[in-house]
């Protein structure tokens, strides 16, 4: 009985010590392996985090250039956030959040923004106009010296007045921890094959 008892602690250390050791080291190859899946990982999650930004983004080429255009862009961007009693305004608050979570830029007075059309205090009037929409897929992310990204789309616009068409978004994406999104877009240009232009 005292043989089988000592045989049955032996076999027990073995099998622990052999599931240990395997557990412990993994080997050169598993290593590798997780390596280039966590590099995998954190490429697709800024392409998804990219995509993101740009299918919620209506500022292209000049836009970027104008305080005026980009709260346009913005508003287009939110107008499931306009005011209930009267739609033909939305929050400033919304507007502001939006322009330095996506942009970066700070406005403060609106006061000049739409001057010509009505003003309503702490708000910003939606501007009758038609726009159109974008949908970015294939999302190629290059990293830049600067610690920047350059983000090539292929890009699908329609358009209020006119058909569907395709082409390339190249957008320049720059890292900012004031940023909900983790960075700001600075720039982004679209540009259409010669047969769809």
């Amino acid at each position: 009985m005292k043989k089988l008892f000592l045989n049955c602690i032996a076999l027990a250390v073995v099998l622990l010590l052999s599931f240990s050791a395997l557990s412990v080291r993994p080997s050169a190859k598993q290593s590798s392996v997780a390596k280039v899946r966590v590099a995998y990982d954190i490429n697709e999650a800024l392409k998804a985090k990219f995509l993101n930004m740009l299918n919620h983004n209506f500022a292209y080429d000049s836009a970027f250039e104008s305080a005026e255009d980009l709260v346009n862009c913005a508003v287009t961007a939110q107008l499931n956030l306009r005011e209930k009693q009267n739609d033909s305004y939305i929050a400033e608050n919304y507007i502001k959040d939006y322009l330095l979570n996506m942009y970066g830029v700070e406005i403060e007075d609106f006061s000049d923004i739409n001057a010509s059309f009505p003003h309503k205090d702490g708000f910003v009037y939606i501007v009758p106009r038609g726009f159109s929409v974008f949908s970015h897929s294939n999302a190629v992310v290059a990293g830049n010296e600067d610690g920047s990204y350059t983000v090539t789309t292929d890009v699908t616009v329609n358009s209020h007045d006119s058909d569907e068409v395709n082409g390339k978004a190249v957008t320049l994406f720059v890292k900012s921890s004031e940023s909900k999104f983790g960075f700001y877009m600075v720039s982004s240009n679209i540009y259409f094959d010669t047969d769809n232009a």
